[in-house]
């Protein structure tokens, strides 16, 4: 077992800190304000009509039946509304489709199914940070593996801080012009306010 100090996490943290705005900052708020996000879809249904689209794509997800159709919705643009829908529809079929999901990590790339895959990972009653972490290496989309490290950071321990922290090196190394390290930086903080106050 790996243990750090709080002072050790808080010296990292204010050599790496977080930046305001970033694909991870922005996942990050709607992990913690799931509400305000419902309440937004709410009321962008109320004001603005569905489209042809839109009630299609509603129906699609109401009649899907199997873990396959619903992992077909996910790679799916959607509205607010349908997004909503479906990421729920998803978590009534976790057992069914955790490892559709999980055999599709490995190698997908689009975005779409990317923010969905954070928002499993992130409210499946099954906890797979231990997962995460075996087939981290395995995972071939950089920008997917540093959304995962969110997860490490909601669900996971305190002993995930020391790899989240060399995640965190090799991602700002690698791609200095992309934000892919807030992830895990946001995740270390996240630990740290779990575990290390």
């Amino acid at each position: 077992m790996i243990t750090i100090s709080k002072k050790e996490v808080h010296k990292f943290l204010d050599e790496h800190p977080d930046i305001p705005f970033s694909a991870a900052k922005f996942e990050y708020s709607f992990y913690l304000e799931p509400e305000a996000v419902e309440y937004a879809n709410a009321i962008s249904e109320k004001m603005f009509v569905e489209s042809e689209e839109d009630l299609y794509s509603k129906k699609m997800i109401e009649q899907a039946a199997t873990a396959e159709e619903l992992l077909k919705l996910m790679r799916k643009s959607l509205s607010g509304g349908n997004r909503s829908r479906l990421r729920k529809k998803v978590l009534e079929y976790e057992k069914e489709i955790m490892p559709l999901i999980k055999e599709k990590t490995m190698k997908s790339g689009q975005d779409i199914f990317i923010e969905n895959t954070l928002y499993f990972f992130l409210h499946c009653e099954g906890n797979c940070c231990d997962w995460i972490l075996k087939e981290y290496s395995n995972i071939w989309n950089e920008y997917l593996k540093s959304m995962l490290c969110l997860v490490l950071g909601f669900r996971g321990e305190v002993e995930m801080i020391p790899f989240l922290m060399k995640e965190t090196v090799r991602l700002e190394r690698m791609y200095p012009e992309e934000t892919y390290a807030q992830a895990p930086i946001l995740a270390i903080q996240e630990l740290a306010v779990r575990f290390l106050n």
